[in-house]
């Protein structure tokens, strides 16, 4: 199995709040012939890819604590995984096939 990881990190923190309401910073990209959604919303952190043909699984980190999530699929399933964050809170985010 060809593997491919991908990382990326949001710098300034995942969440802001304005006025006391939480702001979601979310990406998507289309590597190797998925799709990639990651980002933060709902006081965490998230990485899910879908692939219609391979196995694969996608995974995020949090830079402060180390806590961690990954998560695997099948071919035409969408890996999930999610961890909470506090805010401010940097991530890593990553896929792989």
């Amino acid at each position: 199995m060809k593997k491919t990881l991908k990382k990326f990190a949001l710098i300034a923190g995942l969440v802001a709040t304005i006025g006391g309401t939480a702001v979601a910073s979310a990406a998507v990209q289309y590597p190797g012939g998925g799709v990639w959604t990651y980002g933060a919303a709902n006081g965490g952190a998230y990485s899910n890819y879908y692939h219609s043909g391979r196995y694969h699984s996608s995974t995020v980190v949090s830079r402060w604590t180390g806590a961690s999530s990954k998560g695997y699929a099948q071919a035409g399933q969408t890996s999930r995984a999610w961890i909470s964050t506090k805010l401010g809170e940097q991530a890593a985010f990553y896929y792989n096939y």
